[in-house]
């Protein structure tokens, strides 16, 4: 075990302290003191080296697979670090690229508390993005947190601190540890070290951004230093989560709704999110459609001729209504009910909430309180609200009947 006062007292000069690294300066800020971070298992600093700012990890614990997981970035007995002002022992780092930017745990809390929904729509696409490959693979990061992604400044994420990584070759060993408890699934144990432990994390992460993308607010009311909106350990009854189905419900928002619903998922295995995540990364990539949906794809109804083949069809898959083509999957079946396209839309429910949706799976009309509603004919469908029917048209105004 080292110390972080050890680290410090041997980077304060460094010359002749290392075997390959030569000359290296700490980086220091404007009073002078040496720039870094600690976390569970290593103090990382901020060095310049040949010109480069690079970062120094440093370790106060033993750690194990570090060649596995770091590869040649390991430098095995390179810094003489010294244990007292007489002596010291020879102790691996891990030289590593420096990215400037911020952690996104930072770069959340400022967009909420600037109510810049733009931006944590942008952060929310490049999170499903990232985690969409991460949860696919036979890796995992094994302590994925806000804390250990940094957003550069053109608003790529970059996965750090990789201490706690799962690789293939660790099948049958236990976890070095249990990752931040704001961030797992309050079932997991040390025997739980495998390529799935991204899925409970991935799942939360992108679940809170996505509902403060829509409700910024959220934050004022269940933001924290320590966690952003959900406590996994009282995920059943948590506040902040019944908020987010409120929210996505409404919006219509199928994917980023169903990633949601996983969280109370009894097991750390979250099955089919790496489907959902790539299609929320989708849907948020998409910019505000607005043409108008009747003369995006004719059906049959309206053309009085054969049947487009392109006008997507209704199929059910494990228990929900998706859309597809002969040739693809438009819309995956993410919906608790659906009709046929009519007239260029088709009526899906999410939860208790009625939408109307265009061929691409985009939500063009929602009819919050609906008890039901019917397929549009002739340019307007029927619905009911609190005992009373009306109609609405391709605008979402409403008629009564």
């Amino acid at each position: 075990m080292f110390t972080l006062r050890q680290y410090l007292m041997t980077l304060d000069d460094p010359c002749g302290l290392t075997r390959t690294l030569g000359e290296l300066d700490v980086c220091r800020d404007e009073t002078g003191r040496p720039e870094f971070h600690v976390g569970n298992s290593a103090a990382v600093f901020r060095i310049r080296r040949e010109g480069r700012i690079r970062t120094l990890r440093c370790y106060l614990r033993p750690q194990r697979h570090l060649r596995e997981i770091y590869g040649d970035r390991l430098l095995e007995r390179e810094l003489y670090l010294y244990t007292s002002p007489e002596s010291g022992v020879w102790v691996d780092v891990v030289l590593g690229e420096w990215i400037e930017g911020m952690n996104l745990h930072e770069a959340i809390t400022e967009a909420a508390v600037l109510r810049d929904t733009e931006r944590l729509a942008r952060l929310a696409a490049a999170f499903d993005r990232l985690a969409a490959g991460m949860v696919a693979d036979d890796r995992a990061h094994g302590d994925l947190k806000p804390e250990n992604i940094l957003v550069d400044a053109a608003g790529h994420l970059h996965p750090i601190d990789l201490d706690a990584m799962y690789l293939p070759q660790f099948a049958g060993e236990t976890s070095p540890e249990l990752g931040t408890a704001a961030y797992q699934h309050p079932a997991r144990t040390p025997a739980d070290f495998n390529e799935r432990l991204d899925d409970y994390p991935a799942a939360l992460i992108s679940t809170a951004l996505h509902a403060l993308a829509v409700d910024p607010t959220l934050w004022d009311r269940y933001g924290n230093p320590d966690m952003l909106l959900y406590d996994p350990r009282k995920i059943a009854a948590d506040a902040a989560l019944q908020e987010t189905f409120c929210l996505f419900e409404r919006a219509g928002m199928a994917g980023p709704y169903r990633i949601a619903q996983l969280l109370q998922a009894p097991g750390l295995q979250l099955f089919g999110l790496s489907e959902l995540l790539a299609e929320a990364a989708r849907k948020s990539a998409e910019s505000p459609a607005d043409s108008d949906p009747e003369e995006e794809v004719p059906d049959r109804k309206r053309t009085g001729g054969t049947p487009d083949p392109e006008v997507p069809e209704l199929f059910a898959e494990n228990g929900r209504w998706g859309y597809r083509t002969a040739r693809r999957v438009v819309v995956p079946p993410l919906y608790d009910s659906g009709f046929d396209f009519s007239e260029g839309l088709a009526a899906v429910l999410l939860g208790r909430t009625w939408h109307f949706i265009d061929p691409e799976g985009r939500v063009r009309i929602s009819c919050p309180g609906c008890r039901w509603v019917k397929p549009f004919r002739n340019g307007r469908a029927q619905a009911e609200r609190d005992g009373k029917r009306f109609e609405i048209d391709r605008s979402g105004r409403e008629f009564d009947f």
